[in-house]
């Protein structure tokens, strides 16, 4: 998402936190990102440098962990666990792949898997043009098998930009929605499902966040969740809309998808930081869900 005619803020943040979990050592990242940073520009890409220096370094987490506790966790967390389930999809058949709302993703840069497959990336165009210029600054050239579609979720058709790309209908595809259902409006949500319903081929596979309804009504109590909206609010970019995790399953059925998987990314932190010793609290208000495009 974006604010303006600037790159999205929420974006910057995020390429941020994967910077800074690229300087953690390589027995404990959970991941490793070398585009994050050449991503960054002014303060974040400083402090992304500091998060490099040996000791000192380690003050740029507890800094941002500080600012916006559980943000950072629950933002690595979420990428690890984004980049298992799209090398699942692609291993299992997807042919294509679709970033809705790419943000300063690396994903096609950095996973294996998507290097040789056709890849759309979609997003505001004010982000992706930013997110372009930083790109060929530090690859020089990119890369051929990535389609960039300039898109407004809330304005724009999102199918016939994507095939206007070059998108095929007909091959299985795996679509990753990150960050971005929070902040639409619950009409722009259930049009951009319906559309995906209509352009992903079955057995496709859409992988997508969303914070706890709760934690926007008030209806459920997460200690994290007054400095997350606060911090998203001022920053020119609020929450908008949630889904209540016991009722998405119904909401997705109707809308051509069957849920698959669906936890919080305090969940996914248990499961990946337990075996290398390392405390990563994640955040319960935030979740991933995995869904099929099932069959019409």
């Amino acid at each position: 998402f974006r604010t303006g005619d600037r790159p999205s803020r929420t974006a910057e943040y995020m390429a941020l936190f994967r910077a800074v979990e690229t300087a953690e050592p390589a027995d404990r990242r959970l991941f490793e990102d070398p585009y994050a940073a050449p991503l960054l520009t002014g303060r974040l890409k400083a402090l992304a440098g500091f998060a490099r220096l040996p000791l000192a370094g380690r003050l740029a987490t507890h800094l941002l962990d500080l600012g916006w506790p559980r943000t950072r966790s629950s933002a690595v967390v979420r990428t690890r666990l984004i980049d298992d389930l799209v090398r699942q999809a692609i291993r299992g058949g997807a042919c294509q792949a679709l970033l809705l709302g790419a943000g300063f993703d690396s994903r096609p840069y950095r996973l294996d898997e998507l290097r040789d497959v056709p890849l759309f990336e979609v997003d505001h165009p004010s982000t992706q043009k930013a997110k372009r210029q930083r790109l060929q600054a530090r690859l020089g050239r990119l890369p051929g098998n990535v389609h960039f579609v300039p898109v407004d979720f809330e304005k724009d058709d999102l199918e016939t930009a994507l095939l206007h790309a070059g998108f095929d209908t007909h091959v299985a595809a795996v679509a990753v929605w990150e960050g971005v259902v929070s902040y639409l409006t619950p009409a722009a949500v259930d049009q951009n499902f319906r559309t995906l319903a209509r352009i992903l081929a079955q057995g496709s596979q859409l992988i997508f966040s969303y914070v706890h309804k709760g934690a926007l009504d008030g209806s459920a109590t997460f200690r994290e969740a007054r400095r997350w909206k606060s911090s998203v609010r001022s920053s020119g970019e609020p929450f908008i809309f949630g889904f209540d995790p016991a009722g998405l399953a119904d909401y997705l059925r109707p809308r051509g998808f069957a849920l698959v998987s669906d936890v919080s990314t305090a969940e996914a932190a248990k499961s990946y930081c337990e075996a290398i010793q390392r405390r990563e609290p994640g955040s319960e208000l935030y979740r991933i869900a995995a869904a099929r495009r099932a069959a019409v």
